[in-house]
């Protein structure tokens, strides 16, 4: 509330920045599941394969990350676009399960990948970005 009674809006660039990083996100994920499938991550796969004896084949981590990333960033994505009051909240959730996400791969598959920095990066953005937004509620 503002001092003259007023609900405060929330920041308009938090909001777009969320929204746009959560549309990144989503289509990035999508691309990447598209990459599981055709084979070109086929390298990752087998790298992935050494450290998780139950990936066999391409269609666990297209899953997972069709799973895990691309549809709750677009869940949240949608509730923002809709304006909906729990936008932020989804906003914040899906940035810090990217963040986990992207956090708990490095080890797995290395840390010279500079794709999944980048995500982890756009990750953490994205909490930030859904708090200041959160906040000016």
């Amino acid at each position: 509330m503002t001092l003259d009674g007023a609900p405060r809006r929330p920041p308009r660039s938090a909001r777009i920045t969320t929204l746009s990083l959560e549309a990144l996100t989503a289509l990035g994920a999508v691309a990447g599941v598209q990459g599981f499938l055709s084979g070109a991550f086929d390298p990752l796969v087998d790298q992935l394969r050494e450290v998780l004896p139950f990936v066999d084949g391409r269609a666990l981590p297209a899953a997972a990350l069709g799973g895990l990333v691309a549809l709750p960033q677009a869940g949240a994505l949608l509730l923002g676009l809709r304006r909906h009051r729990l936008a932020p909240d989804a906003g914040l959730v899906v940035g810090v399960g990217l963040t986990a996400w992207v956090g708990m791969q490095l080890p797995l598959i290395g840390f010279t990948s500079p794709v999944q920095w980048a995500f982890l990066a756009v990750g953490v953005a994205e909490v930030v970005a859904a708090l200041v937004w959160r906040r000016a509620r």
